[in-house]
């Protein structure tokens, strides 16, 4: 794992703000190490829960496979993005996560998982959530990243074109 110095240091998030932003997303890129070594990204909903970002696919599947292969991963979130044309900039916030995926084998992690899941990103009361696990969780499953590395970067002030020429 590298741990080169961000470039635009001006920029770097503390810790604090870093884990803040990523527990604010939903959404984020799992990149994988692929098939004979490319590298493989997709979208994916996830929720952090005790420190760990928890992720949902299917049974079988090319993720499941590379994660067999290789458990290191990078997760990376854009929590916030606006584009300023006519200042040629973008104001944004994102978080990059390195770590290593694992399938959650315990049923009562598992669920846990699903529940938060499901309260993050559904509206429906406890009970329509549960039967919902109840007949979704057989067929799912939940990957967990643990971070090793995580770092966060955002550009919120603007500064107008003409004085950064």
């Amino acid at each position: 794992m590298t741990d080169k110095p961000m470039h635009r240091k001006d920029r770097q998030l503390s810790q604090e703000e870093a884990w803040q932003a990523l527990a604010q997303g939903t959404h984020g890129v799992l990149c994988l190490v692929g098939e004979d070594g490319w590298p493989y990204g997709v979208p994916m909903n996830y929720v952090l829960l005790d420190g760990s970002l928890y992720l949902h696919c299917a049974r079988s599947g090319y993720k499941l496979e590379a994660i067999a292969r290789d458990e290191r991963v990078c997760f990376t979130v854009v929590t916030q993005a606006r584009l300023i044309p006519e200042h040629i900039t973008t104001l944004y916030e994102s978080v990059m996560v390195l770590g290593r995926a694992h399938v959650v084998e315990h049923p009562h992690e598992h669920d846990a998982a699903l529940a938060a899941l499901i309260n993050t990103l559904g509206r429906v009361t406890p009970e329509i959530r549960d039967q919902y696990i109840a007949k979704k969780s057989k067929n799912t499953t939940v990957l967990r990243i643990r971070p090793l590395r995580l770092t966060g970067k955002a550009s919120r002030q603007l500064i107008p074109v003409t004085q950064r020429m």
